[in-house]
């Protein structure tokens, strides 16, 4: 083969291998991995703040307001399909339990939206999540949360979450719109 032969194969290569790398690992606005790649999938912190770090100029999401017996929580909610899907039912009054020490859990009116969803998550304490297996709303006040394929991440407490973290089994909670 010719020297000019040579380099023009190698440039047909690479530009073939270039092809191939962007159409396996594209991503779309959300940080979602192509469809292509779904097995690979991993879950992704959030770019969010931490609970502690609100107030510092965050307005993404859409604010909400947790009440249950005297007390009044504010939380935002993501910017993701399930989230808003959340959004749209409200105002909501659900009965929260406690579920194994690290979160409260209630099921919800109907199931929400995944699209564009991860396939699971890893909850910190201060989060709010979905369980799309069962359909409900997660609280998550411990960070010994387990990660589990069907969790979805779709907001986050302002508030500090002892308030929650204290109620016993079956209370009640009004969500609503803040904003």
């Amino acid at each position: 083969m010719t020297p000019t032969r040579k380099a023009g194969h190698g440039l047909v290569l690479a530009l073939l291998a270039a092809i191939s790398l962007s159409a396996c690992g594209g991503s779309d606005d959300d940080g979602d991995q192509a469809a292509g790649a779904a097995e690979t999938r991993t879950a992704v912190p959030s770019p969010n703040p931490s609970p502690g770090d609100q107030g510092t100029g965050r307005t993404e999401g859409t604010p909400i307001r947790i009440t249950f017996g005297d007390t009044q929580l504010t939380a935002q909610l993501d910017d993701n399909a399930t989230a808003r899907d959340l959004a749209a039912q409200l105002p909501l009054t659900l009965s929260f339990r406690d579920y194994s020490g690290v979160e409260k859990t209630a099921p919800l009116p109907r199931e929400l939206s995944l699209d564009g969803a991860p396939e699971g998550h890893d909850p910190s304490g201060g989060e709010i999540g979905y369980w799309a297996p069962d359909g409900d709303l997660v609280f998550y006040y411990d960070s010994d949360a387990p990660s589990f394929n069907g969790i979805v991440r779709i907001g986050e407490f302002d508030d500090d979450m002892n308030a929650i973290e204290r109620q016993g089994e079956d209370f009640s909670v009004t969500i609503e719109g803040a904003g």
